[in-house]
């Protein structure tokens, strides 16, 4: 019990360390930018005396160190700055766009998973076989595809040929489910079809080498049944690489999906980055970073809280 609340601190220590570096990075970030971004705010014609004082309330004219106390401080009560190109308040922002990037982000979990994981288990019950060759071959078509060429082409076939979904554009899910799901199938669809590529490569390396242990021949030579035996002996053990991938992307989706979001026009945190980083709107970009790491921080905590749950040996071995 102990050693269990010592690992813990541990962990939450470095986590904190993590995220202090993160912010500390974060904020330096106007002060390594090229020029002023106080001058790329109030213009050419703007006079050094308007620069400074905009610095100055911007807090721009502190160092790193004390720039990043002060937005700790503040972002312990919930104010994350406000946006220099319309003055809304970042936390606003983000929680506005946060629910988006999450809900795009289950839906192409969802179907990279409804993909990856049948033809994984197909692939390694069958080496060598037809679906393990179409299937390999098929992900280093995917993995070769640049992620907005796969979304161009969708549009071109759904959107313009077939006209059965919109090609871009965004309803919330609370003002009509079924055009919020309508919107949702390209980007979706762009994302999870990259993934399961990933997904299928890397679940089938990892059932092959479970697939060779001795207890799945023990339960083979007991005449057990291939779906049973895929499913119960070899998944579950076999999946603790696929949570990592699912973990890990949990918290970069957060910023990760710049490309898709900017394409279908889907109003979530990578649109707002991509939109703060071209017109050099540093709180927002600042934000987005920050939360960003903390998003990656639980999720890495969480997979590994799972993996114990998953194949308890792990926290047998840690002990």
């Amino acid at each position: 019990m102990t050693s269990r609340i010592a690992d813990l601190a541990g962990r939450a220590g470095r986590a904190a360390a993590v995220l202090l570096l993160v912010t500390v990075a974060a904020l330096a970030l106007p002060h390594l930018m090229p020029g002023s971004p106080a001058a790329a705010a109030l213009g050419a014609t703007a006079t050094p005396e308007q620069i400074a004082a905009y610095e100055a309330g911007l807090g721009l004219d502190d160092n790193v160190l004390t720039a990043t106390w002060r937005w700790l401080a503040a972002a312990l009560h919930g104010d994350l700055g406000h946006s220099l190109a319309n003055g809304a308040a970042v936390t606003t922002e983000l929680a506005h766009r946060i629910p988006v990037t999450l809900e795009l982000f289950v839906a192409a979990q969802l179907v990279a998973l409804c993909i990856a994981v049948p033809v994984a288990l197909l692939s390694a019950w069958r080496p060598g076989g037809t679906v393990d060759r179409i299937a390999t071959a098929g992900a280093f078509v995917w993995l070769a595809v640049p992620g907005f060429v796969l979304g161009l082409l969708l549009i071109w076939i759904a959107a313009v040929q077939l006209k059965v979904l919109p090609a871009t554009g965004w309803v919330p899910f609370t003002e009509d489910p079924v055009e919020n799901l309508s919107h949702l199938v390209l980007p979706a669809l762009t994302l999870g079809l990259t993934e399961a590529a990933v997904f299928t490569r890397t679940l089938r390396g990892q059932l092959l080498e479970t697939l060779d242990q001795t207890y799945v021949a023990a339960a083979r030579s007991r005449g057990m049944g291939t779906a049973r035996l895929l499913l119960r002996r070899a998944l579950r053990p076999s999946s603790l690489p696929l949570v990592t991938l699912i973990g890990i992307g949990v918290g970069t989706s957060l910023g990760g999906s710049v490309l898709v979001e900017t394409l279908f026009a889907v109003p979530g945190v990578g649109n707002l980055a991509s939109t703060a980083i071209a017109g050099r709107d540093f709180p927002v970009v600042q934000a987005v970073v920050v939360v960003s790491a903390v998003g990656v921080v639980a999720a890495t905590l969480a997979v590994d809280l799972l993996y114990r749950t998953i194949d308890p040996r792990i926290a047998h071995d840690h002990r």
